[in-house]
């Protein structure tokens, strides 16, 4: 390409018009031009900007990562179109990968010509940096997944109403108690946001505050402290109140943030708005994604060692052998129920979570219910036990699912169980717990007989029926705890339909120690035992399939408003969610799908660690 080609082309771009010739020229001069095949790359996003690109032919596609490492987006340009110009402005590394489509022909500014044909023109100097300012804030409103309902065209606008403020270490956002008339979105750095009787939560990049001021005229109930140098992208009132009149679905969305963080402040919206925002409006028939088959993987690992390792046990007279035998063998049901139960959990917690719950049932609930029952049922001697009068297995009944429960209850700060599958994780977890022991005592006993088969023969029979047995039983007391416990928290309270979740509550409680007590029972007949077995095991399969289907469906509807479009990604995952594992929240420490950006619990915004 020539030099008077060039010349041309450059007259003809909107944005050099303010150059005066004689630097025009001389920048034609020393300009490079560059082609490009389909596919590669002309920025890479993350390397340290020394050029700037003006697209002559063909077009280039500009994309980004968001938080969660998914690659979205920003824009489709052609020719006349200039990329590459924020790194150059702003010294530092490239925010966006641009990519050629097909060929693409373009003319290469260096840093030095750049700066020359800025200094030549004050007008181009001023374009640069207001198309920057757009870019960069319209990159960041991408990147703050909060608004994707948008479209990308509407976002635009909306970047062009939106300001940046750069805030300093130890500087005061908003202090509690005090009005506020703007909405906040973290772009970098670190905030920490306090106030009384709150744990102090830090904020950053994705996460935002504010929305509670505004859509309820109430004051700031934190204070909100810069903890290193930031920046914030703000948003006035007006705009963010027509933004959510709008957009049902960002209503919605942030309607569920207020249910999470303000609860109280939710009656107050109407009236302060005239009934202007929706409330969350329920998915009747939400299509459930697929569970997870981690437990499978379990049963394998676990149920092959435990097979290989019976079979050594048979054979060789090995006391540490018998040992091992007994603790792979109380575990392998406890763990496999335990990971099935938590693979249909799409809103859940780190494994070292349900760990603790599992060891602390295991060495507090198992004695002290060992010990309550020879207070108080069998005497300091032990002896007597009479199963064949109902009165003794309802009583050990109470005994045990209380004495679990407790373990829960002392191990899970109220605020975490916001979920019903939250319940059943945690109360399957702390009744195959209590099982794994028991199941490890009753083999003891048949190896200080010295009787292997007897030992193996327990542990496979309490391996298959303990499912069946206190990890149902515990996850469905749990569950009608939090029934009634969230009914008489809800604003309803006093209704017919809290009133009615109430004695359902009630109803599984009474139904799970009638359940503990039959399967305790002696009964006359062995065949009579077996048959009444079958029965609780069929009874515990319904009721626990029943709840984990209903704590699944409030799941994907408190993740869909919170993530518009996620029940989609959830039945269709990409590459990226299918291989990437679950995404951490640092505000409240629990565990999201890949395909949500924001966590259904807290509302802190996802991000890879």
């Amino acid at each position: 390409m020539s030099s008077e080609d060039t010349l041309s082309f450059l007259h003809e771009l909107p944005l050099l018009r303010g150059i005066p010739d004689k630097e025009l020229r001389i920048a034609a001069r020393s300009i490079q031009s560059i082609d490009f095949i389909d596919g590669q790359s002309l920025l890479v996003e993350g390397e340290i900007g020394k050029e700037c690109y003006f697209i002559r032919t063909g077009k280039v596609q500009v994309s980004s990562r968001n938080l969660v490492g998914k690659s979205m987006l920003l824009a489709e340009l052609g020719p006349g179109a200039l990329v590459g110009e924020i790194g150059l402005l702003q010294n530092e590394r490239r925010t966006a990968r641009v990519t050629a489509i097909g060929d693409v022909s373009a003319l290469c500014l260096d840093r030095r010509l750049f700066e020359f044909l800025a200094e030549s023109s004050p007008l181009f100097h001023e374009s640069m940096l207001l198309t920057v300012r757009i870019r960069m804030i319209h990159r960041k409103l991408r990147n703050a997944t909060i608004w994707s309902v948008i479209p990308d065209a509407e976002l635009r606008g909306l970047a062009e109403v939106t300001t940046v403020r750069q805030v300093a270490k130890g500087e005061t956002v908003v202090a509690e108690g005090a009005l506020a008339d703007q909405f906040y979105m973290v772009s970098k750095g670190r905030l920490e946001a306090c106030g009384r009787g709150r744990k102090r939560t830090a904020l950053l990049e994705g996460d935002f505050f504010g929305e509670a001021m505004l859509l309820t005229d109430t004051p700031s109930e934190v204070t909100v402290t810069a903890s290193e140098d930031s920046e914030l992208l703000v948003m006035g009132k007006s705009e963010f109140l027509y933004v959510l009149s709008y957009y049902a679905p960002l209503q919605k969305q942030f309607m569920e943030i207020l249910h999470i963080r303000a609860p109280h402040l939710v009656p107050k919206v109407n009236d302060e708005f005239g009934g202007e925002l929706d409330t969350v409006s329920e998915v009747r028939s939400p299509i459930l994604p697929k569970a997870r088959e981690r437990w499978m993987d379990m049963l394998l690992w676990l149920g092959g060692s435990f097979i290989a390792l019976s079979l050594l046990a048979l054979f060789l007279d090995n006391s540490w052998l018998s040992i091992v035998v007994l603790i792979v063998g109380g575990l392998v049901g406890p763990v496999t129920f335990v990971t099935y139960i938590r693979d249909h959990q799409l809103l859940g917690f780190r494994q070292t979570r349900l760990s603790l719950i599992f060891v602390a049932s295991a060495i507090f609930a198992v004695p002290v219910a060992w010990f309550l029952e020879r207070a108080w049922l069998f005497g300091s001697g032990g002896i007597g036990l009479d199963f064949s009068q109902f009165r003794l297995p309802l009583f050990v009944s109470l005994i045990e699912e209380s004495v679990k429960l407790l373990v829960c209850i002392a191990l899970v700060r109220r605020k975490q169980i916001h979920f019903l599958m939250d319940a059943v994780v945690f109360g399957a977890t702390a009744g195959m717990g209590f099982a794994a022991v028991e199941s490890m005592i009753y083999g003891w006993s048949h190896m200080e007989e010295a009787s292997s088969v007897g030992l193996l023969s327990v542990l496979w029979i309490r391996a298959l029926l303990s499912p069946f047995g206190h990890g149902a039983w515990t996850a469905i007391a749990a569950a009608a705890i939090w029934i009634g416990a969230a009914s008489t928290k809800s604003r309803a309270f006093g209704s017919a339909r809290a009133v009615y979740k109430v004695g359902g509550a009630v109803l599984l409680l009474l139904i799970v120690i009638g359940l503990h007590a039959l399967w305790d029972y002696r009964f006359d007949h062995g065949w009579v035992k077996i048959g009444m077995m079958v029965v609780i095991g069929c009874i515990d399969i319904i009721l626990l399939t029943v709840l984990i289907r209903i704590g699944r469906r409030e799941e994907i509807q408190t993740l869909s408003t919170m993530n518009p479009y996620v029940q989609e990604q959830l039945r269709h995952p990409d590459s990226d969610d299918a291989t990437g594992g679950e995404l951490y929240c640092s505000g409240c420490g629990s565990l999201s799908p890949r395909s949500t950006r924001y966590c259904a619990r807290c509302g802190h915004a996802l991000r890879i660690e």
